[in-house]
């Protein structure tokens, strides 16, 4: 990133303060609420600094060539996106990766899964320092797979996706953090575990679709009309890709391999006991997200 305080010659200058004072009447006469913080949300965004920065440094020269980008941040805010997506960036434990409408948002009660993911692993699996391979299901933006290849001791992360435009998108972030990956990261395009019917994994985890086809209404607008369906939806009440995961996970982890999924809160007792009747899961285990709500469902390849 350019220093932000460094105009490019021959553009119009103007201040930090300036160019939030426009984003500000811009989103006020968008009827975005809280006008003023969202412009310094925007900018502190698009900069990739703390949002103290913006404050500290208002009566600096901002690069005239991040105006038109805040100015469609702020437009696309104006027309019902999700924050993240009209800066096109979203931050995932130590990552400010990017996202587009090609990916899920990566959510903060994601990053739980992740630290238990590593709780489980680093005690158990320390043979030479080497966890084996990890698999994600349907990987979106990378967020989960490149936090474990940066985070664990993996030998190797495959991640797969049925959507080739959201693999574009986690092969662009993998590019963005290749410097803290401890690991290589494959992707591979394909549904469910299909793509990695090769492979004995060590770890399978997913954050698959489980919200049910006549649930959509009831989803917050900017989930409805800006997020990915395929990666939203799934049949048999929201059950279906999480079931194949179960069923066919148990035939390729190793023993003593791990299965880690993020649910539906009303579901989760549903797939533990869909884990434990699959007859090849043993430790089956439920964890709590960050508001306390049965998120996460563990188990291990008996």
């Amino acid at each position: 990133m350019n220093d932000p305080r460094v105009a490019i010659a021959g553009g119009a200058l103007a201040t930090v303060r300036q160019v939030i004072d426009e984003l500000t009447e811009t989103l006020k006469t968008g009827g975005v609420a809280d006008a003023r913080r969202t412009a310094h949300d925007i900018i502190t965004s698009l900069l990739g600094v703390p949002r103290s920065w913006a404050l500290r440094h208002r009566d600096v020269t901002l690069d005239p060539a991040m105006i038109a980008p805040a100015q469609k941040a702020a437009a696309r805010l104006i027309a019902g996106a999700p924050f993240a997506y009209a800066v096109g960036r979203a931050t995932f434990r130590h990552f400010d990766l990017h996202v587009d409408p090609r990916v899920l948002i990566p959510r903060p009660e994601t990053e739980v899964l992740v630290d238990e993911i590593l709780k489980r692993f680093r005690p158990r699996f320390t043979v030479d320092g080497d966890w084996g391979t990890a698999v994600e299901i349907g990987t979106g933006s990378g967020a989960i797979a490149l936090s474990l290849a940066a985070e664990g001791k993996f030998s190797r992360v495959v991640a797969t996706d049925a959507s080739l435009d959201a693999l574009i998108v986690a092969r662009k972030n993998a590019e963005l953090v290749a410097d803290a990956l401890h690991c290589p990261v494959e992707f591979r395009s394909g549904s469910l575990l299909a793509p990695v019917r090769d492979l004995r994994p060590r770890l399978i985890v997913s954050n698959p679709p489980y919200v049910a086809f006549d649930e959509i209404g009831r989803l917050p607008p900017s989930v409805r009309d800006w997020e990915p369906p395929a990666a939203l939806l799934s049949g048999s009440q929201g059950l279906a890709a999480t079931a194949v995961i179960v069923q066919e996970g148990a035939s390729l982890l190793e023993a003593g391999g791990i299965l880690a999924l993020e649910v539906d809160e009303r579901r989760a007792s549903i797939v533990a006991e869909m884990m434990m009747s699959a007859g090849n899961y043993i430790d089956v285990g439920v964890r709590l997200d960050l508001t306390g709500r049965e998120r996460f469902v563990f188990a291990s390849r008996a």
